[in-house]
């Protein structure tokens, strides 16, 4: 053999092996790592639709802790989807259901910008492709479980709903009667003539705040599914993995990246309950027995042209909503409208206004003071519907109800919007 040749083919040979010895060596080193406690995410899509990436096992468990939760009925609409048929999906719930989205210091790196919604039936959609999938959004941003259970019925119930998606962990507050409008709307959707599944999920304020202790209670009774994004996201936090500012961008409503995270947690729960639906056409009975009591069976809204007015005052009608029809409207003046409504209980749904105008007015029934409506939002970021209680019995009869402007109020506006009655 020529020698050249032959020194060539050497340091070739030689060259090649010390190739294969740095590659080794490399895979070694890499294998010796430990393996990522968390994965960055994929921007926020897998397969252009769904989220992956962003959550870790033990977090799942941290959305999911709640053991012995009655998901037959889940099974149930997910063998109806398979089979083809008509499958209704609905949401009720604040801003975060409806879909506002504030912004974070890692959008821009996001690929699409969707929310919960979103991400919840896109799932539908890849994994049952031959149903007929109907969704109904019944999210009004600012409203509470309080007046969700005057409006589920309209809103939701009839339009037959297999499967109910509840959200009012960040609007509802740590109260008596939250606690109970909140069951008493479960209860309403449990007990409607389609018995839809219905699953819980509780949202959270960037400080960790939410009723979901107390929401959790009546889930737990009910044994319903439920989900928290609030655990994850504080633990997200902790560890470092995202920022507050990534994650919320005004420590209310989720950020892209943030709805992302809530997506996952569904999508990945939603995995798991089809993997099991397989086979599975039964169901366990509902628990008879209240947690408070039944208290909003029959809660309805009523526009301000389903009352009998006896006296107008100041108020003129209006059109200031385009959620809540047929308004009543003071600029200025006392107020002083009357009318009568019948009902075990009353509510009255107003607008909070950021003008500075909105005022305090007080309300009268049967000629006793039962409670003050702030229409006030002059703090807050934009006007919204609110809501209050102003009456409640054990007997169902007519009432009279005077609406006044206190005499301390130095704003004159007030805007009603509907009435609740039970």
């Amino acid at each position: 053999m020529n020698p050249k040749k032959n020194t060539k083919a050497n340091r070739t040979l030689a060259w090649l092996c010390a190739v294969a010895v740095l590659v080794t060596t490399v895979m070694q080193l890499v294998s010796a790592q430990p393996t990522a406690a968390y994965a960055a995410g994929t921007g926020g899509i897998k397969g252009n639709i769904l989220p992956a990436g962003y959550v870790t096992e033990r977090q799942m468990k941290l959305a999911n802790p709640w053991s012995g939760t009655n998901e037959y009925p889940l099974f149930n609409v997910m063998r109806k989807a398979q089979s083809g048929q008509r499958v209704t999906i609905a949401f009720i719930g604040g801003s975060i259901t409806k879909g506002t989205m504030s912004t974070g210091t890692r959008d821009s790196s996001m690929n699409k910008k969707l929310t919960y919604v979103d991400y919840f039936t896109d799932w539908w959609y890849k994994t049952f492709p031959r149903a007929d999938l109907r969704f109904v959004n019944a999210g009004i941003s600012a409203t509470d479980s309080y007046l969700g259970v005057h409006r589920v019925q309209k809103d939701v119930l009839d339009k037959e709903p297999d499967l109910v998606v509840v959200e009012f962990a960040v609007n509802d507050k740590k109260t008596a009667y939250h606690k109970q409008s909140y069951e008493n709307l479960i209860r309403k959707i449990l007990d409607s003539p389609t018995k839809p599944a219905v699953m819980l999920l509780f949202m959270a304020k960037l400080n960790g705040w939410s009723c979901q202790l107390q929401q959790s209670q009546i889930g737990k009774h009910y044994n319903l599914p439920m989900l928290s994004y609030g655990n994850v996201m504080m633990d997200m936090i902790n560890q470092g993995i995202y920022t507050r500012e990534e994650l919320s961008g005004d420590a209310i409503h989720p950020s892209a990246l943030g709805y992302a995270v809530v997506g996952e947690i569904l999508v990945r729960y939603l995995n798991s309950v089809q993997e099991k639906s397989l086979g599975q056409v039964l169901s366990k009975k509902t628990p008879t027995k209240y947690v408070t009591s039944k208290k909003y069976g029959s809660a309805k809204v009523l526009t301000c042209k389903d009352i009998k007015i006896q006296r107008m005052g100041t108020f003129e009608e209006s059109s200031k909503s385009n959620i809540f029809k047929n308004n009543l409207t003071t600029a200025s003046g006392d107020g002083g409208l009357t009318f009568t409504v019948t009902g075990k209980t009353i509510g009255l749904v107003f607008a909070q206004q950021v003008n500075g105008r909105g005022g305090q007015f007080d309300v009268y029934v049967d000629g006793k003071k039962t409670a003050t409506i702030d229409a006030d939002n002059s703090a807050g970021r934009h006007s919204k519907p609110g809501s209050v209680p102003c009456y409640s019995s054990s007997t169902k009869k007519t009432h009279t109800v005077r609406i006044v402007r206190n005499k301390k109020s130095s704003g004159r506006a007030l805007t009603l919007f509907a009435v609740l009655v039970s």
